[in-house]
């Protein structure tokens, strides 16, 4: 789609496979747009039904924080000696990652720091 016929789209919501063909291929047509022109306001637009789209035909539940907390640990490298540290001690990491404590609020600020994750994601067992 050339960028004149990209300014011709109809921005509707996607609602068959072929809608969000059309959708991914506008966008990756227009990924490099401008800073102030129209075709980055469409890249916005269409982004946002293809992600609202995505997010009906994939719905991501809730995440867990004990395993968000283990899946970050893995991925950065980070040992359970280091994480003990932020939050009190083994004994203390122990009692959280087996569900047998809460976190505090401290401890969510450190945890989310150092791995990343979203503070909100954390408080949901806090």
């Amino acid at each position: 789609m050339e960028a004149k016929a990209a300014l011709n789209y109809v921005a509707r919501p996607i609602k068959t496979e072929e809608q969000y063909d059309e959708a991914i291929a506008l966008i990756d047509e227009l990924v490099d747009a401008e800073v102030g022109t129209p075709e980055l306001e469409l890249l916005e637009l269409v982004s946002i039904l293809v992600h609202d789209y995505e997010q009906q035909l994939f719905p991501i539940g809730e995440i867990d924080p004990i395993d968000a907390i283990r899946y970050q640990m893995a991925e950065l490298g980070v040992t359970t000696t280091e994480i003990a540290d932020l939050v009190g001690g083994k004994s203390r990491l122990s009692e959280l990652l087996n569900r047998k404590r809460p976190l505090s609020v401290r401890q969510v600020k450190a945890l989310s720091s150092r791995l990343a994750i979203p503070a909100d994601v954390l408080l949901s067992i806090a």
